[in-house]
Parts: C-alpha cells; structure tokens; sequence
C-alpha cells in the first residue's frame, strides 16, 4: 500500500510583493504615483470649493445678503427672494418686469390705470437712438399702458436714451423682413405679461399713435372676445394671387399697428413656431393674420376706419 505524502517543496516567491514600499519604486515611478494622487486631491478640493460658491450664489446671490431674507443679483441690479425653488423662469419674468416699469408685483387690470395694453415696437439696434427714442419720449409716454422695444439679441441701449426699455429677443436678428422678430414677440407678451394686460398692440417704430383716440376705441370693446382689430388688407394689385390668401380673407397691415385682445393672444401665442414653419410669403403681417385666421378663428376686422388711433409715417421720414 503506497501512502503519498504531501510535498514539502515550497512555491517559488513571487516576482514582486504584493505590497511595495513607496521608497523601494524606481524614481520614476515614484514621481508618478505622487502626481496622481496630487491630481485626485486637487480635483477633490476643486470640486468641493466650486460646490460650495454655487450654493452660496443661490443662497446669497453672490454678493452678499439683506437682512429681509432677498438677495441681490450678481449684477446688484435688482433684488431675488432667498426661495430655494427661485427659479431661472422666475427670474427672467422678474426681470421682464422690470424692463417695463412694474414694480409692484400685485399691479393688475384690475387696480390700475396702466394696464390697459401692453406695445410691442419692433425695432433695430440702428434706430434705437432715433426711431425708438422719438417714440418712447412722445406718445409711448401717454398710452393707458406699458411699452417696450423689442431688437435683436445683441442690441444695446441707445447712449443718449440709456433707460430706453429694451428687450432683447433670443435668437433673432435685425434682418428683413421680421417675421421671426414679430412671431417671437408676440410670444413673449404673452409668456412674460398676458396675464397683465387687457390688449397687446404690434407696432413698427415709426408709426404716431393718438393715446386718447386708442384708449377711446379700447375701452368700448370686450377683450375677453377674440379680437383682431387694424387696417384691413388683401394686398395690392400686383400681389393678387400671390398672397395664398382666399376670396374672403384678409390680414391687419402691419403700418397702422395691430390690436390683439388677450384672448386673441392666448389663442396664437402657444402654436407661434407652428406659424413660423409655415410661411407662405415674406409679408410679416400677412403671416401674422394667417396665423389669427387659423388658431384664433377671426380675421383682421373690415372697418377701415378703426386705423384712425395711429397715424402711420412713411420710412422717408424717418
């Protein structure tokens, strides 16, 4: 009976230990162990410090805190709430806000004089110091509302009307013809100030506007019917037929200054990129009263006369 017995011959040692000395690596090695693990802990210190200042911002605004529980914009513009659910909606309607004149937030149709409509002028950066200007300091002072310019987005305020209220439309241009400057600011009335206003108006920035005549006419109609109310066109006699427009349609010339009701707006406001995708002609206003016709139902009013509360200037004036 043969009986095996276990072999006492050890294993042959390992080529390298399993756990190695930092001193007995080359110089090489080494070098490069200590700059990775200097890169781990920079990176974690990184981290950790920028983690810290972004909760600070939110919390203090980044320049330094009151004692009401706001907090200043980094640009100390204007004051955030310390609501840690503020968020970046919240403050663009803030600021949207601002840009008109409405610093009380409760300032309604319903206890002030100033919100009977709300003007868009579309304009462009070269003619803020003049057009816009000459508007703002005239009739854009007497209207029963709140008024704003509306430019391309990298406008700037006019040097010699600092204070002029600007809005600069994401995304857009200066070119022509403002199809998209005209959609998008339609877009932003009603996102930033629908539930503020009676009616919106889409006016060029030269056109002359009787604030007493317009007042007049608005408050004789319900705004809370669809309302499309201008000058009335089909386009001329070169343009017949080529408008895609039918017998019976027409659309609000864009010269005299077009009148939305709220409920107008709320009809066209949400299907604005639909419109845009969908442009039949280059004619803003034409566009813009096809739009109407379909989403709101309601063509530019016939009355030729309701173009009397703004007075057109030809561009050779300007």
């Amino acid at each position: 009976m043969l009986t095996f017995m276990p072999s006492r011959r050890r294993l042959p040692p390992l080529r390298y230990p399993i756990a190695v000395p930092l001193a007995m690596l080359s110089a090489a090695r080494r070098r490069r162990c200590i700059q990775v693990i200097l890169g781990v802990l920079v990176g974690l210190a990184a981290s950790i410090f920028v983690t810290s200042r972004l909760r600070i911002g939110l919390v203090t605004g980044s320049g330094g805190g009151s004692a009401n529980g706001t907090c200043l914009d980094p640009s100390g513009s204007w004051p955030l709430p310390a609501n840690p659910e503020y968020s970046f909606r919240d403050r663009d309607e803030d600021d949207a806000l601002r840009i008109i004149g409405i610093t009380v937030p409760g300032e309604s149709v319903h206890n002030s004089r100033k919100t009977l409509i709300f003007v868009g002028v579309m304009t462009a950066q070269k003619y803020l110091a003049t057009r816009a200007r000459a508007v703002y300091e005239t009739w854009g002072q007497e209207i029963p509302g709140r008024i704003a310019f509306f430019t391309s987005a990298t406008s700037v305020p006019p040097s010699n009307r600092p204070d002029l209220p600007i809005v600069r439309l994401r995304g857009v241009d200066d070119s022509y013809p403002p199809q998209k400057k005209s959609f998008l600011m339609l877009q932003y009335m009603w996102e930033r100030y629908g539930d503020r206003f009676e009616w919106f108006m889409r006016a060029d920035d030269d056109v002359y506007v009787r604030p007493d005549r317009l007042e007049r006419l608005l408050r004789s109609v319900d705004s809370r019917k669809p309302q499309f109310i201008g000058q009335a066109g089909r386009g001329n006699q070169e343009e017949f037929g080529l408008l895609s427009l039918e017998y019976d349609e027409n659309f609000c010339m864009g010269g005299p200054g077009v009148l939305l009701s709220r409920e107008t707006l709320a009809r066209v406001a949400p299907h604005v990129k639909t419109c845009l995708r969908n442009l039949y002609t280059t004619h803003e206003d034409v566009e813009l009263g096809r739009c109407v016709q379909k989403f709101a139902g309601i063509p530019c009013t016939w009355s030729y006369e309701v173009g009397s509360p703004a007075n057109h200037v030809p561009q050779k004036a300007a």
